[in-house]
């Protein structure tokens, strides 16, 4: 696809103009698509790799807030997910590996995997049980087993959930798969913080530890219910008060996107209010640039 050409090329002119392109003949649900799939192709469980394929989602749950200016984010979006890309990177093998009859599918097998930071027999788990009604329990139930960086293992399951659930069937395992991965790449016995962790936030002014504690919270509240957009409560009329999210992602690790989407969830703006005033004042996080 020529649109993938400039993102595996780090090209930023060239994603621009092939996003304008590509618009020319495909709707902006396609656009989200075509650039999600290559932030989950690229996903590499590092800071900036794993928040481009978080902020993709973030930016299509807000698209109806966003509206035409919904395809600019995804831009930036796709540009994030570029530069973010390990550029030693191999071609991503999507299809599930082949198991032997005695494959293990129970969750003591996934959290074996996790001590072990083995990801190909991860792999394989996931290849077992991916399809099965309950996996989602034992998915989220690993991922929720520590709070290490900040809770991006229970974080980037649940958007690999979502994003799958969007993709559909035929995009799933590989999908699914980018959650293992940041499962088994570290280990510790980190707790989440207790006490009203949005109060929190605010009161940090967003500053990215108290926030990453608010968005691990907003993933454990969907990973408990299945579905868990038909619990979203709306943030009210003051979200729209916000300047759109347009800006160079890898700032804040796009944490202010990603406000506007669970605040949507929460129904508390004032967690976008926050995250604006850090994207304003604290240090950018933009460590790349592009050839």
């Amino acid at each position: 696809m020529t649109l993938y050409e400039p993102l595996l090329e780090r090209d930023e002119k060239g994603i621009r103009a092939a996003i304008r392109e590509f618009r020319r003949v495909h709707t902006s649900d396609e656009l989200f698509a075509a650039i999600a799939r290559f932030a989950v192709l690229a996903y590499a469980p590092s800071q900036h790799a794993k928040h481009a394929v978080i902020c993709c989602r973030s930016a299509w749950d807000i698209r109806h807030l966003l509206g035409e200016t919904f395809d600019e984010v995804l831009t930036e979006c796709a540009i994030y997910a570029a530069g973010s890309r390990q550029p030693w990177s191999e071609p991503p093998i999507t299809d599930p590996p082949a198991l032997d009859d005695d494959q293990r599918g129970d969750v003591g097998e996934l959290r074996e995997c996790v001590a072990t930071g083995d990801r190909l027999r991860a792999e394989r788990w996931l290849a077992k049980r991916y399809r099965d009604p309950d996996f989602l329990r034992d998915y989220f139930a690993v991922a929720s087993d520590d709070y290490e960086d900040l809770g991006h293992k229970l974080i980037v399951a649940v958007t690999a959930w979502k994003l799958a659930s969007i993709f559909g069937e035929h995009a799933a395992y590989p999908t699914l798969r980018i959650g293992i991965w940041e499962m088994v790449a570290y280990r510790g016995d980190a707790k989440p913080p207790g006490g009203d962790v949005v109060a929190n936030m605010i009161a940090n002014r967003g500053d990215i530890e108290s926030a990453h504690a608010v968005f691990h919270y907003d993933a454990l509240e969907q990973s408990r219910v299945a579905g868990a957009e038909s619990n979203t409560r709306d943030a009210g009329p003051g979200t729209r008060d916000f300047p759109v999210p347009l800006y160079r992602l890898a700032r804040d690790y796009g944490a202010y996107l990603k406000s506007f989407s669970v605040a949507r969830r929460l129904g508390e703006p004032r967690i976008i209010e926050a995250a604006k005033y850090n994207l304003d004042h604290a240090p950018s996080f933009e460590e790349f640039s592009f050839a």
